[in-house]
Order: C-alpha cells, then structure tokens, then sequence
C-alpha cells in the first residue's frame, strides 16, 4: 500500500424513521426535533449537529445513497477501502436502510442494491481499459461467534415463525491477522461475480440463512451482525489494485424488560448488547482526542464485531456511519444513547490509501529501472566511452541498492527484537496458561486452595526456570542435551514412584492428607517441557533455514537482475556495430594511406621541376598530405578506442556467463535448502506424532496412579474412623467391666457381713441371686458384642491393604476386652462359690 492520503474523520449521518403503526395506537409522538436548514437535532435539552440528516422534516431519505454512499463507490473505483456502518437500537430501521433483505425487488431497495448497480454499470464503461475481478463475502456474528452466510456445505434449516434454526454443520469461522497487521477470516466463501444479478442472489441466500427472530418491539429483529463484503481487484497493464468496501447492518441493542425476550431470546439479546458495548467503548476510545493523541490503548479485542471492524474505525478505510433512531417518546433514553455515540464517532479520525499489490508495484519499479538502464545505454551506444559511462551508472546504482539493503537489514533486525518480546510475551502466557490448567485440576481432585497454591506457585517457578533456560540457550542447541537429561531423571523417578506399590501404600498411610502430589503433576508436565525444547530447536532450525531460504533468493533476484540488464543490452548487436565500425575504419585508413602514396609520388615528380607553378603545386599537395595524415593518426586513435570498447564487451560477456554459473550454482542450493527444510518438516511432524502419543499415555498413567492414591486415602481415613469407633467402645467396655467388678466386690463383702452379723437369711440370699443375675446379662452382652466385632473385622482385613500397626492396635484392645471378659467370669463364679458357702 502506498500513496497515504491525509486523516479524514468518520462521516456521520442521522436518519429519522416515521411513526409506525403500533407507536400510533398506543399515543406516541415525536421526541425529536430538527432545525431546519441545518444538520441538527434536538432532544430534550440535548443538542447535536452530524455531517448528514435524513427523515421528519431534513432532507429525504432517498438522497443518503447520492449524499453519502456514491463516494465511497467512487473511491472503491481508486482502491480505497470503504465502510457504510447502519447502528441503532432494535426496530430503527437499520436492515431496510442497508437492504440487506433485497429480494430483487425495486420497491424493496436500499443502500446495498444502489451499490450493487452502480458499480457494474461503471463496470461495463471501463472495461476495455481496465480487467475487473469482483467478489463477494457474506458473514454474520451470532453470539459472538463468525459464520459463513455464502457456505456452499451448510444445509438450510428449517424456518420457523419465531427464528431460523442454526443447525449443528455450521462451523465458525476463525479470524486472523496478516504479516502486515491486517485482519482476514480464515476460510470464508468469497465466490466471483460477474453480473449484478448473480451478486444479488448470493445476497438473497445469505439473507435467508441469517438468525431472526420475534420480539415485542420488532416481529423480524435481527439476531446478529451482519457484513456483507464486495472486493473489487483492478488491473490496469501491469498495476494490480485492490479494495473491499464493507456493507455493516448491525443487530439492534435491546432491553429485556420492552422486548420480552426469554430463554434462547434473552440469551441473544446479552450477546447483541455485548458486542454493541465493546464497539461503544471502541468509538469512545478512538472519540477522545486526548487518550487518542497520548496514544491510548483501543480495546479492539473485546469482541469479534470490533475485531473485524478495526479498519474502519480508526484504520485504513473511508467510513460512513448511519445512526438509525426511532421519533417516538417511548424510544427517547435509547434514541439519546444512540445519537450520543454517532456525534462521539466524528471525532474518530481515518487514514485511507491506497491499495496497491506490492509485488506488482514492486515489479513495475524493476522494470522502470530496467527501461532506464536500456535507454541510457542506447543512448552511450555510439560513443567509444559508452561502456565506460554505463560501468559507472551501474556502480553507482549498486551502491544505491546496497545502501537500501543494509536499511532493510536493520528493520529486519527491529522486526527480530519485536518478535523476540512477542515470543517472550507468548511462554509467559503458556506457563500462566499451564499453571492454572493444574490448579483447577488439583482443586476438582480435592485439594485445598492453600495446598493448590502453594503447589502451583512452586510449579510456577519451576517452569519459570525451564523456560528461561531455554531462552538463554535459543542459539546454542547442542547444549540442550543437559535440559532433557535432567527431565529424563525426574520422569524415571516419578516411575519409581508408580512401581513401588507397597512404598506408595506406605507413604500414604504414614502421611495422610499430607501425602504430596508433585509426582503426577511433573510426570505429565516434564514431557511437555521437552516438547517445548524440542519445538523451540524445530523452530530455531526452521527460522534459520528460511532466513538462508531467503537470502538464496535474494542473491538469485539480483544476479537475475544483472543477467537480464545484460541480456537486454544485446550484445550480438553492439559486437557487430563495433566490428562494421573497425572494419569502415580500416577501409578509410587504406584509403588515405592510398592517397599519401599518390601525392608522395607527385611531389617526388614536382620537386624535379623549378617553375613557380610546380612549387605552388608542391605546396598544396604539402598541405593536403599533412591534413591526410592528421586523418589517419585520428583513425589510429578511433581504432584503438573502438579495439578497447571491444575488448571491455568481451569482458562483459563473461562476466555475463560467469552470472549465469553463479545463478544456476544458487538454483541448486535452493532446491538443495528446499528439500533439507521439506525432510526436517516431515522429521519434526513424526517426532511430534510420536511425543503426543507418549504424553497422553503418561498422563493416561498419571490419571490411573491418581485415581489409586485418593482411592487409597479415602480407605485409609475409613478405616481411621473404624479404629477410632472401635478404640472408643472398646474403652467404654473396659470401664463397663471395672465398674460391674467393684460393684461385685462391693455386693460381696456386704453379703459377707450381713452372713457374720446374723445368720445367713432369705433377703440376703434373693440379693446375691439378683446380683447374680444382672452380671451374667453384663458378661453375655460383652460377650456378643465381642463376637460382632470379631465378624465385622475379617472382612475389612481381606479388603484393606493398610498398616500392620493399626491392625495390631485394633487386636491388642480386642484382647484387653477379652481379658476383662475372664476376669468378670472369675470374679463372678468366686463369689458365688463363697457367697453360697459361707
């Protein structure tokens, strides 16, 4: 692109729709006002003034396409990029301003059908002096993601009364950005057109596949933003232009609350408000002249509507914004925000050029440089010193071009430390990227958030330091062996970790909760720091094979230049000119040679005789043989250059074969260099096969072994539990059985003296009955409660793999239970013995 025009502002123009039916019936009037005779509304106490105004009482709507549309076809026609932007809120008539709805009919007409004629009838005028190649591109963004309208794959889907089914084959569309900072959708139909019915019926189908739907405010609201694009390619002999004017029908900002929208509506509406909310704040950034002139940052990226749209706000294109609004008083809040941001929208300042393919513009100055060359050689072609002056033309254009040279190399150099930060900026990402992929992990397993963060920040560091190694070491790749053993050695380690079954069990009952994690998070994190080594050597080798790539092709350009310079210079032609020179030169020297010998003898005859006519005679011939050999010593001197011009062709001619060695000597390196970048491609494509097959079974394994540890920790902290409940009944128990003891003892020595004091009696002996009975329940109680504990621990024995120390424990207070058991027994058959006996 070239030919930079100066910054022009957005052009803004307001067109006023009449009342409609359904603001008539329910009393609505106009909340607008215009001044007549100027561009100016007023609403409320608010007052604005645009370039352009349509509708109420300014000028007819019909004269927007004469007003602010055919300039912008005209300098479509120049290679100018264009935009006609319609934005409004729901119902304001956007879609019928633009005719994005064309069906062919007149009546129905609008922006983009005038446009459509008026660029093929201009088309058919300029046709025998200029080859035209148009074509068209149709997309819409539906919540917030970029469809093709033109798809040819996609299937129609069936048309309700309530919206346009999107069915699932719609893929969207990727948005990219070019080398040289320009925004282009990967992908999308661009069909060519030849007629302006055939330009018409791709309008119409896209129409038909764009998402509308009803809402209380508009029975046909349009639920996305759509672009429709012409691009126009221009070839006037070997100048190639090209540029795409952008047809813009914006979906209108909506409240629920008027519109009634729910479910699937009300999701539509928030997308439609999103990407209107970022193309607000982008007007507004690019509106302020300070934040502007400070160089403020323009969030483009906030949505893909603004995204696409970054050329024609504040970028390289001629822009037209409509703002539709609504007269009614119900309207009056959305109508104000409306006119807000189309008045903060003239302040947003273009710089459109031309566009120009910079190969062709490239070529035509090498060929203008070449026409030049040719004509001051043409122009050297007769003189002796020729040859000589043309040397010193190209030396001195050399010189010029190896001064252009070393410029380009030290962009070039800039261009590598601006890419160099940007790679910076992108490992930073990707680690931040990495570190919060196994934070969420973590966190879905179970972890706390201060274990998380404490693991993570510790990861965090650890691919830090990875990653700046392999900044350090970018140009030194055979010392990259050190990185990848020392990843080897943690892997192997990690496996250590998975083999060794009874260690992990182990650890994972010693430790518990504490048992860390970093195993299976450096196992499936470690090939993946390999496999960033591995590009960034693939990428290295890449880059430097493409710079010698390149430099080989720079070197055959300029030898191909020089080659052609001396082909063009016929040399078979100059050869035979300086020949036929030397050759007429040599037939006029023998001729005057002829006549020296013939006055010699004449002025040996005249030199016999005295008279005074002889020696008048003798005299001239004196003279006319002086100015004869003047003749030929000038000769010898013609002839002598044109043998030196002669003999420099000569030189010209192998210097012109020796380019032609040189040349073919590059060829062969290209092809070489070609086929070397080709094999380490397909060597890098297998080795990248092989790594993600061996990183998704690691982290198949790492999966599996996690799984297995919270498995095994939630059977540990069970059978916790178990020994806990177990540990505290078996204490109750053991208190129990004191308890019975000292009550039997107590029981005893009372039997004891009451049979000392009186006698043994019948009340005495129905106590120690009762008394008896009442520990036998006791001792049957601990007895069962021993037995259903025995039953309930073989099974949990056979299931669990846990630590022989907590089945000890558990084992140790089963017998302390027992033992207590006998002693009870004993106790209580003594003292029966020796309560019936005494």
């Amino acid at each position: 692109m070239e030919n930079a025009d100066s910054a022009q502002s957005v052009r803004v123009a307001v067109n006023i729709r009449p009342l409609i039916t359904p603001e008539l019936l329910i009393g609505c009037t106009d909340c607008i006002s215009v001044v007549p005779g100027e561009p100016q509304v007023q609403i409320g106490s608010h007052s604005f003034t645009y370039d352009y105004l349509y509708g109420s009482t300014g000028q007819s709507s019909s004269a927007i396409y004469d007003d602010c549309v055919a300039p912008l076809v005209d300098a479509l026609f120049n290679a100018y990029n264009a935009t006609v932007l319609a934005y409004g809120q729901t119902g304001s008539g956007k879609t019928y301003t633009m005719g994005t709805d064309y069906n062919g009919d007149r009546s129905s007409g609008g922006i983009i059908p005038k446009v459509m004629e008026t660029i093929f009838k201009r088309v058919e005028t300029m046709k025998n002096s200029t080859e035209f190649c148009i074509r068209v591109s149709f997309i819409e963004i539906f919540k917030e993601e970029v469809y093709d309208l033109l798809d040819p794959n996609v299937s129609k889907g069936e048309v309700t009364s309530a919206t346009k089914i999107t069915l699932p084959n719609r893929v969207p569309i990727q948005i990219r950005e070019t080398l040289h900072g320009g925004i282009t959708l990967a992908g999308v139909a661009e069909p060519e057109v030849k007629t302006k019915e055939e330009m018409a019926s791709y309008l119409s189908s896209g129409s038909l596949s764009r998402a509308t739907g009803s809402t209380n405010m508009n029975s046909q609201s349009s639920r996305s933003h759509a672009i429709f694009t012409i691009t126009m390619e221009q070839k006037k002999g070997d100048d190639i232009l090209c540029a795409k004017f952008h047809l813009v029908d914006l979906a209108g900002s909506e409240r629920a609350k008027r519109t009634g929208a729910d479910g699937m509506r009300l999701k539509e509406g928030i997308h439609i408000n999103k990407g209107l909310l970022a193309l607000g704040n982008v007007i507004s950034a690019l509106g302020d002249e300070k934040k502007r002139k400070e160089g403020g940052h323009v969030p483009y990226r906030d949505s893909k509507l603004t995204r696409l749209l970054q050329d024609s706000l504040g970028g390289n294109s001629k822009t037209v914004m409509i703002a539709c609004v609504s007269p009614a008083d119900s309207n009056a809040e959305e109508t104000l925000n409306t006119l807000k941001y189309s008045n903060r929208a003239r302040n947003i300042q273009n710089k459109a050029t031309i566009n120009r393919d910079p190969v062709a513009a490239q070529v035509q100055t090498m060929r203008n440089q070449i026409e030049q060359l040719q004509a001051e050689l043409l122009f050297y072609r007769g003189d002796a010193s020729g040859p000589f002056d043309e040397i010193q033309i190209l030396k001195h254009k050399i010189s010029l071009l190896e001064a252009s040279n070393a410029e380009l190399k030290q962009e070039l150099k800039r261009q590598q430390v601006t890419s160099e930060s940007f790679v910076q900026r992108a490992l930073d990402a990707q680690v931040e990227r990495d570190r919060l992929i196994l934070k969420i992990e973590s966190v879905r397993n179970g972890n706390s958030w201060d274990e998380v963060d404490s693991n993570s920040n510790q990861d965090y560091d650890l691919v830090k330091s990875y990653v700046s190694k392999i900044q350090i070491l970018e140009r030194e790749l055979l010392r990259l062996k050190s990185p990848k053993s020392m990843s080897s050695s943690h892997l192997v380690e990690c496996a250590d970790y998975d083999d060794d079954e009874y260690g992990l069990k182990d650890a994972l009952f010693n430790h518990g909760d504490e048992f860390p994690s970093d195993c299976n998070a450096k196992a499936g994190e470690l090939p993946d720091m390999e496999d960033d080594e591995k590009e960034l050597e693939h990428s290295s080798l890449q880059e430097k094979l493409d710079k010698e790539l390149k430099e080989l092709d720079r070197n055959l350009e300029q030898k191909e230049a020089e080659m052609k310079l001396y082909s063009n210079s016929d040399t078979s032609i100059i050869r035979h000119h300086y020949e036929k020179k030397l050759l007429e030169m040599e037939q006029e020297k023998k001729i005057l040679q002829k006549e020296i010998e013939k006055l010699k003898f004449n002025l040996t005859n005249i030199s016999s005789t005295s008279d005074d006519g002889a020696q008048k005679l003798k005299q001239d011939y004196l003279q006319k043989w002086n100015s004869l050999e003047a003749q030929v010593s000038e000769l010898k001197k013609k002839q002598e250059a044109q043998t030196q011009a002669l003999k420099q062709k000569q030189k010209t001619d192998e210097a012109t074969k020796q380019l032609q060695d040189e040349i073919q000597r590059i060829k062969a390196q290209k092809v070489h260099l070609q086929n070397k970048i080709k094999q380490e491609s397909e060597q890098f494509r297998l080795w990248k096969v092989s790594r993600e097959k061996e990183v998704l079974q690691l982290k198949k394994e790492g999966r599996r072994n996690e799984y297995e540890m919270h498995k095994l920790l939630a059977l540990n902290q069970r059978q916790k539990m178990v020994l806990q409940r177990k540990s505290e009944e078996a204490s109750m128990a053991t208190k129990r059985l004191k308890e019975l003891l000292e009550s039997r003892r107590a029981s005893s020595r009372e039997t004891m003296g009451v049979g000392g004091g009186s006698g043994p009696g019948v009340q005495a002996l129905v106590k120690a009955i009762e008394h008896e009975l009442e520990v036998t329940v006791r001792v049957h109680e601990v007895r069962s409660e021993y037995e259903r504990q025995i039953q309930e621990s073989d099974p949990k024995e056979s299931e669990s793999s846990g630590s022989d120390g907590n089945r000890r424990r558990e084992g140790e207070n089963l017998e302390v239970r027992w033992c207590g058991l006998q002693l009870l027994e004993d106790a209580n058959r003594g003292s029966f013995v020796s309560e019936r006996y005494a």
